[in-house]
């Protein structure tokens, strides 16, 4: 993917995006790859060398990194913090980096807005509980799994209003998936992603708002290589 600049950001945020250092090891697929519909990420890797983005795209992702690099000098003693897991599912490796594991207890930060604490989104549901799974096939106990939303956008002016949250920091428990449930889940979506067919993306997936396909007209960088989206296919 090109890195561009158009909004004449400083160079070191330039360099801060380039260095930025996530990797999902030498595993096949991560926790959050697997979450991602197939097709974008399909199309993703086939017109790679296509795909540009400009660097206040990441402010986001810079936000979310500056975050967890302070939380994770603040772990409790004891805690596993940014441990990355592995386990094997249909012959594939896959991977989670784990923000904290303390005592079974699962914890995961997420800067975002408001309204993702409002309603809650299912993609968090599903990558803490696969983080789940990948701690028990490592003979891991898992008791509990919590997000805490970190609100970037939060305003003091809009406390008591309906399902506004009150503070900026907010935990939210997430259900604990039965193991087989998690199991048949990994399976499923490793299935999804070898597919040798072209997995159409689903309403969900592409954030469908009555007629509009929110994700599809301005959150995919591969929306124009698409021919779901490009064929108007509903």
């Amino acid at each position: 993917m090109r890195l561009t600049n158009q909004y004449g950001a400083p160079e070191q945020f330039l360099r801060a995006v380039q260095n930025d250092e996530y990797s999902r090891g030498d595993a096949s697929f991560s926790a959050t790859g697997l979450i991602r519909p197939p097709q974008m990420a399909r199309l993703e890797e086939e017109h790679a060398d296509k795909i540009s983005a400009d660097v206040a795209d990441h402010v986001y992702m810079l936000l979310g990194t500056g975050v967890h690099a302070i939380m994770e000098k603040a772990a409790p003693d004891g805690s596993l913090v940014e441990k990355r897991w592995y386990a094997e599912m249909l012959g594939y490796k896959i991977s989670g980096a784990i923000d904290l594991y303390h005592d079974g207890h699962i914890t995961d930060y997420k800067v975002t807005g408001t309204y993702s604490v409002k309603s809650p989104k299912v993609e968090w549901e599903q990558q803490l509980n696969i983080y789940a799974w990948l701690l028990r096939q490592n003979d891991m106990p898992v008791r509990s799994l919590t997000i805490v939303a970190i609100c970037r956008d939060h305003m003091k002016s809009k406390v008591g209003t309906k399902n506004y949250p009150d503070s900026p920091i907010v935990p939210i428990d997430i259900p604990v998936w039965l193991p087989n449930v998690a199991e048949d889940f990994v399976r499923s979506r490793v299935e999804l992603h070898t597919s040798q067919d072209v997995v159409p993306c689903t309403d969900e997936e592409r954030w469908a708002r009555g007629n509009r396909y929110v994700r599809c007209e301005s959150y995919c960088s591969v929306s124009d290589f698409c021919s779901q989206h490009n064929k108007g296919e509903i």
